[in-house]
């Protein structure tokens, strides 16, 4: 695919686009430039009821795909086609002889039980079918994905809708599919080098494409963004969002888009400790936009990252008064269960740093797990049973949070594919074993379990402490000390470079072992 197909394929979808019911142009734009822009891998959502619009759209893609030179195939959800592993099966052998992959939804062919299935299989789809997947569903199908399975619906890259004027007439706009939002995307599941890649193919392509349509820029700049943040780059990705990212949408004059920049900035900051700085984009920046705007939620939201804020500095007072004034009652009068399931979840945060254990593991039992059970959530039911875990074993319940973490936390996240999650959980099951005085265990999960997952997904940070940890536990064998030495430097070093709070506590463990830091490595401007 050369820089002359993209120019004329982003050419010929800005004419067809036209051809089509003006309630239908700006969502074949947004998916036509996902998947002549968007990386490699893309499961894409689209509601199109009507037989004679959905023809058109799809021959208009087609062409788009045709000027682009990528080739495409379509897979029928039919009486043919009996479960999920055939649906497998038959995507990841589409997806070796084409880039994109239309699967044409039979009505009523996705239950809840087939969604549960494909939710189980999403991430080892998502690493073999390495095609954009584009899913045509009917309206209920896509809706069981929001309800019944939250977690795979955060995994959509998009979602789109082809209504008749009439059919459109009759639906509220939906905020999934709003053009004023920035896209996500789900999990980036390449490789560290894979990753590295796509930023140099990204910027190559801008260089090479100047004075594009502000709109064409949107996509390939969030990308970016998530790329550089996802590496640990952290000033590289405060440098885009600050310069690039930021002024786009500022030139757009969306405000949304300008909120949600800063709210990524925010992360940022926030992450590196700097939580003055965070505090004052959250409260001056982001929440006046949402509460200007009206969006309830979304003002909710960023409410609540402010009492995280007020909470990492100490304040739980007030942060706990956040939590239960400004933003559970919103989400309750929304009649959003999950979110309010996650507020809650928040409130026992403080109360369990307060030491008021009872009550923590009251709201996380009572309140907040049954929601993800009912929900079909299986992530954040295994999240809410590690924290479990975890106040039993501030309790000393060391047997009990062992047998959580083995039998009801880890199996969740290798089934799901999710390699970090499952190396975090890992790391949790040597923290007990460590407590327990198996020391040669809790180091062999540190070195081989652990530490070889982050360096693989590029998690700077998470590497840098499990270091740290592995050469806790080698001070305790004599002959160790000098390998010992030599990861405390590694990880003061990585966590300085990336301007990582974390560094003053490693700083602060070698000065006890009498270790200077190493006058060559200086924090991260």
């Amino acid at each position: 695919m050369s820089d002359a197909d993209i120019a004329a394929a982003d050419a010929l979808r800005a004419k067809l686009a036209l051809e089509l019911p003006a309630g239908c142009r700006d969502d074949f734009q947004r998916l036509t430039r996902s998947l002549l822009h968007g990386p490699r891998f893309q499961w894409l959502l689209v509601e199109a009821p009507n037989d004679l619009l959905r023809a058109q759209v799809l021959h208009a893609i087609e062409q788009v795909l045709h000027a682009a030179t990528l080739g495409s195939a379509r897979l029928a959800l039919d009486a043919q086609l009996l479960d999920v592993p055939e649906l497998e099966a038959a995507l990841i052998a589409r997806s070796g002889t084409c880039e994109v992959v239309h699967v044409l939804g039979r009505r009523g062919w996705f239950d809840r039980k087939r969604w549960d299935a494909f939710n189980v299989r999403r991430e080892r789809i998502a690493s073999q079918a390495r095609a954009k997947l584009i899913f045509w569903l009917d309206t209920e199908a896509i809706e069981a994905i929001s309800v019944s399975a939250p977690d795979l619906w955060a995994w959509r890259t998009g979602v789109y809708s082809f209504l008749s004027p009439a059919e459109s007439g009759t639906r509220a706009p939906d905020a999934a599919t709003s053009t004023s939002r920035v896209i996500s995307y789900q999990t980036d599941l390449r490789s560290v080098e894979e990753r590295r890649q796509r930023i140099d193919e990204i910027e190559s392509w801008l260089r090479t494409h100047l004075g594009l349509d502000e709109e064409a820029l949107v996509l390939p700049y969030d990308e970016l963004g998530r790329l550089l943040h996802s590496l640990g780059n952290y000033g590289a990705a405060l440098i885009h969002l600050r310069d690039r990212e930021l002024p786009l949408h500022e030139r757009r004059g969306d405000d949304r888009a300008i909120a949600i920049t800063k709210d990524k900035i925010a992360d940022i900051l926030q992450a590196r400790g700097q939580l003055d700085e965070a505090l004052r984009i959250r409260q001056d920046d982001e929440l006046p936009v949402y509460e200007r705007l009206g969006d309830v939620r979304s003002a909710a939201v960023t409410k609540g990252k402010i009492a995280d804020i007020l909470q990492a500095r100490g304040q739980l007072d007030e942060a706990l008064r956040i939590h239960q004034d400004d933003e559970l009652p919103v989400f309750e009068r929304l009649g959003d269960v999950r979110e309010a399931a996650i507020t809650k979840g928040r409130i026992a945060d403080i109360l369990q740093a307060r030491g008021q254990l009872d009550e923590a593991l009251h709201i996380r039992q009572d309140d907040e797990l049954p929601v993800y059970e009912r929900l079909g959530d299986v992530r954040s039911a295994a999240v809410t049973k590690g924290q479990i875990a975890d106040i039993l074993q501030a309790r000393g319940q060391l047997d009990e949070a062992l047998r959580i973490r083995q039998d009801d936390q880890l199996p969740v996240y290798e089934r799901l594919g999710d390699v970090r999650e499952a190396a975090v959980t890992k790391g949790q099951i040597a923290d007990i074993l460590q407590a327990r005085g198996q020391l040669d265990e809790a180091l062999r999960i540190r070195q081989d379990d652990q530490l070889p997952v982050y360096e693989r997904l590029g998690d700077v940070r998470a590497a840098a402490v499990t270091k740290a940890k592995i050469a806790l536990l080698l001070f305790a064998q004599s002959d160790s000390q000098t390998e010992a030495e030599a990861l405390l430097r590694s990880a003061l070093h990585d966590l300085r470079r990336l301007g990582l709070p974390e560094a003053d506590a490693v700083a602060k463990l070698m000065a006890t072992r009498g270790l200077p830091p190493d006058a060559t490595t200086k924090p991260a401007e």
